[in-house]
């Protein structure tokens, strides 16, 4: 039986941001804690956001290379999740009392090597080589090594696709991948910010999409 993906939403900056995340029902909102990320948002600041989005939206700190201090301010603040891109420490991994998605930015297929098998990583996210570019990795060149690297760690995890979504890909991304969350930052994104209208926009495309295990499986060979 298929279902559509969940929608996360990432790099929130902004309390206006939250009304169009709750009227497209989004399960997660990703919040940047890292200097060089021009969404990059005090604790504060996400504090006040949160105030304003549906307590059923699952918050998500995202984060590069964290040390412990960085893990126990996320933790103490509450959040759903922690995203990690760059380096995973062991000590990060073994002491979260967070859940944790591990960020790949793909290159090249090789990168995939990089994802870890452990009982306190609950989800992989699959971006472009550098986040938040607003580009996609290679799809076609990927598509093999992604699927050996789902077979290896992703049963019993979430699969999130990233990098480069927007309203014009996200059917063909989800026709090729089949993931389980689909996550766009810059492609609901105008001058400001993020955009109702975009935001709207990319939740209808999504929403006419059927997941299905033959879709990854079967589609192009």
């Amino acid at each position: 039986m298929g279902r559509t993906p969940e929608i996360k939403i990432c790099g929130i900056t902004r309390i206006e941001e939250a009304a169009a995340l709750n009227e497209i029902k989004a399960a997660y909102a990703g919040f940047v804690f890292w200097e060089g990320s021009r969404r990059k948002i005090s604790f504060c600041q996400a504090e006040e956001i949160r105030k304003h989005l549906d307590g059923r939206v699952k918050r998500v700190a995202v984060t590069v290379s964290p040390e412990l201090e960085l893990l126990r301010n996320i933790e103490q603040a509450e959040f759903d999740i922690i995203q990690i891109h760059g380096s995973l420490q062991d000590e990060i991994l073994d002491k979260s009392r967070t859940p944790i998605w591990q960020a790949c930015n793909i290159e090249k297929p090789e990168d995939l090597k990089k994802l870890r098998c452990h009982e306190n990583i609950t989800g992989y996210v699959l971006d472009a080589g550098t986040a938040g570019s607003g580009r996609t990795f290679d799809w076609t060149g990927s598509k093999a090594a992604v699927e050996q690297a789902r077979a290896l760690c992703f049963e019993d995890k979430i699969f999130i696709l990233a990098g480069g979504l927007d309203s014009k890909n996200v059917v063909e991304a989800v026709r090729l991948f089949s993931p389980d969350v689909v996550d766009v930052s810059s492609g609901v994104e105008g001058e400001k910010g993020k955009e109702r209208g975009m935001i709207l926009e990319f939740a209808e495309k999504v929403r006419r999409c059927e997941k299905t295990c033959e879709s990854f499986y079967e589609i192009d060979g």
